[in-house]
């Protein structure tokens, strides 16, 4: 059993920054500006950049070509330990699968 303890839970700009992305990107299939990141967050560029590198660093997303946010890619959308929405098509994978 996963108790909170053993739940290493993100920085909240990090954690605000990762469901920004994923959702962002699910609902207009690009990731948002730099610009666009500064409004929905209410954190400035180096604020944000940092968040960002902390991300890549743990593995959440990839940025390997770091001057602009389209180039961001997300591995993982939903923060460690937590229950993440379902998504189309996990409906059947769980009755065909499980």
């Amino acid at each position: 059993m996963i108790t909170k303890e053993w739940i290493a839970l993100l920085p909240d700009i990090e954690r605000k920054l990762l469901r920004i992305l994923f959702n962002f990107f699910r609902q207009k299939r690009r990731m948002p500006t730099m610009p666009e990141l500064e409004v929905k967050t209410g954190r400035n560029v180096a604020d944000i950049k940092a968040g960002l590198l902390a991300l890549e660093q743990d593995n959440y997303i990839t940025w390997e070509d770091k001057s602009d946010t389209r180039h961001i890619v997300i591995i993982e959308g939903w923060e460690r330990g937590q229950i993440r929405p379902m998504s189309p098509g996990d409906a059947t994978r769980y009755f065909t699968e499980y």
